[in-house]
Order: structure tokens, then C-alpha cells, then sequence
């Protein structure tokens, strides 16, 4: 079956929970999830080159719903889709595809979102995922250095939410557009989740379970002991795990994932009183700017209003 465009996106800043999102709404029988979470086709840039993808056109991002079987919603979910910075013309190009698409913008305490994606660009750069990524390279130096970095290259952007959710709606209507704040989840998910359920016309009690399952945390990130890792992927063990009944396998994969790899636990994200201060002036005003919708959620951001932290 020949899927329909897709009606919605997921977006929102890297570590802001659009991965747990895009899994309670895959598992909902009326709703299509891209496979890849992350098709990588409207933004203008990927890695600061030029992205290739969008030239394709429909038929190369339909390749990412061969899975459809009918769903009326059909979605996708990206956060560099608001990287207004690298990617300028993405939210224009988003509209020229349709004019309706609902818009959904996942956000963040600021300074938490900052030390999570800190987090994982230190345990990348451990790892040697990423040797070509400069930001893989500043985390290794330490929180308050990756800031500074940030900064001087413009990142902090990713986090000045209201500039970005201004490219968005200067195309579409409000109507079609939706925020939501992580720390509203995990302060009680139920609501939230049904609402954002509303929005795309979805029944929420036709889920299983409204839990969202958060991935890519902080301990969920581990490097492979050396001369364990390799013997995962050799021929015999794999040919072992492979014959196991299907439902143990993820099990035993898990457990020799666990066996070859140990725990990265990065370094306290020590960042000086100035620098901290600078760039929360510097989100504050964004939120301030042209009365943002975005107000309303600095309640739930402690790093806004104290000396809590976010951590």
C-alpha cells in the first residue's frame, strides 16, 4: 500500500524527549512512525554540509514508510528539523510539502538540556563514535569549556526555543502547532500525553500504556572492554544467539552487551558562576521575546528561577 505524506512531525532540540514520543505514538494502531525515527529530509544542512535528501524529493522519503498499512496519521520524528541555525529554510520547506502538517515541539530546562547532550557528546567522544565531530572533542575538555565552544559557534541557539519556534509559526497556524515541556511528563505524563493524543486525532485509549520509555540516557551509555567487545560479534556466538527462540534473544544479546561493555560515567558538569549566568540571560531573553508562548513553561525549569540543579 502506497503511503499518504506525512501529516506530523516530532521536533525539538536533541535530549528533549522526542524519542519517547515517537515510541508511545509508533505503538498506536492508528499512527505511522517513519523507520528511521529520523529520515534526515527537510532540513537544509546535515553536519554543517549540505543535505542531499531534499533534492530527491517524495519518492526517496516515502522509502521510510513501506511499513504503512492504512494509518491515518503518519508521522516522523526529527530534532534538527529546529536548527534554525544550520537549517534555515527547513520550517519553508516543511509548509511547501504540506500546508497542514501538525507541529509538535518537544522542549526542555535549558541548562538540563545543555548538560544531557554535554553527557553525550563526552560519551561519544570516549567511544571514538564521532572522531570527524568537533563537539564529540570539546566535551572531553569538560562541561564549562563544550559550553563556551557552544557559544562561540552559536549552538546555544538549540536552546533559545522562542527563536526557533518563530520560523515555524510565521508559516502555520497555532492551530497546527503544539508544545510540550519533558518536565511536564515526568511531573505527570498521563495528561500530557493525552493531549498531545488530541492534537493528532488519536484515541488514547486505544494504547497499551501511556508510559513514555525515555532512551539515549545517561546510563544507558557504555564502551566496549577491550578484547570482550570483538567477541559479541564473531561467527560462533552469533550463530549461538541466533538459534535461540526469538524471545530470548534480545534477552541474551542484552545481557553479553552488558558482558563485553562497561558503564561511561562522565564527570561532574562543573561550569563557572559567569558562564552559567550568561547563558541563562541569554534564554531568559529569548522567552521574553514578542510575549513566547514558551512563558508558561519556565515554571517547571528550575535553573530559570534558582540555584537548583537541573542535573
Amino acid at each position: 500500500m502506497q503511503p499518504g505524506k506525512p501529516n506530523f512531525l516530532i521536533i525539538g532540540s536533541a535530549k528533549c524527549g522526542t524519542t519517547a514520543l515517537a515510541s508511545i505514538l509508533d505503538s498506536h494502531p492508528d499512527c505511522c512512525m517513519s523507520r528511521p525515527k529520523e529520515t534526515g529530509f527537510f532540513q537544509d544542512t546535515m553536519d554543517f554540509e549540505v543535505n542531499p535528501n531534499y533534492e530527491k524529493g517524495w519518492e526517496w522519503l516515502q522509502r521510510a514508510f513501506k511499513h504503512y498499512s492504512g494509518e491515518p496519521v503518519i508521522g516522523e520524528s526529527t530534532p534538527s528539523n529546529s536548527d534554525r541555525l544550520r537549517s534555515p529554510k527547513t520550517a519553508n520547506r516543511i509548509f511547501e510539502f504540506n500546508p497542514k502538517m501538525k507541529i509538535i515541539y518537544m522542549v526542555r530546562d535549558p541548562l538540563a538540556r545543555q548538560i544531557s547532550a554535554w553527557k553525550m557528546q563526552w560519551a561519544h567522544g570516549k567511544q571514538n563514535l564521532h572522531p570527524w565531530r568537533r563537539e564529540d572533542q570539546w566535551a572531553l575538555q569538560g562541561f564549562s569549556f563544550w559550553m563556551m565552544k557552544q557559544r562561540d559557534s552559536g549552538q546555544w541557539t538549540e536552546c533559545k526555543y522562542g527563536y526557533q519556534l518563530e520560523a515555524y509559526s510565521d508559516c502555520f497556524p497555532k492551530s497546527q502547532i503544539m508544545v510540550s515541556a519533558i518536565e511536564k511528563w515526568k511531573e505527570d505524563h498521563d495528561p500530557e500525553v493525552r493531549q498531545i493524543l488530541e492534537f493528532l486525532n488519536l484515541d488514547p485509549n486505544r494504547l497499551d500504556s501511556l508510559q513514555p520509555k525515555f532512551a539515549n540516557t545517561a546510563n544507558d551509555r557504555r564502551q566496549e572492554i577491550a578484547g570482550l567487545g570483538s567477541l559479541r560479534r564473531t561467527s560462533l556466538i552469533r550463530m549461538m544467539v541466533q538459534r535461540l527462540p526469538s524471545t530470548w534473544r534480545n534477552q541474551w544479546r542484552h545481557h553479553l552487551d552488558r558482558f563485553t561493555s562497561k558503564k561511561l560515567t562522565p564527570p561532574q558538569a562543573d561550569i563557572s558562576a559567569e558562564l552559567k549566568d550568561e547563558f541563562l540571560k541569554y534564554i531568559k531573553a529569548d522567552l521574553e521575546y514578542q510575549d513566547s508562548p514558551l512563558r508558561e513553561f519556565a515554571n517547571y525549569w528550575p535553573s530559570l528561577d534558582s540555584e537548583a540543579d537541573p542535573t
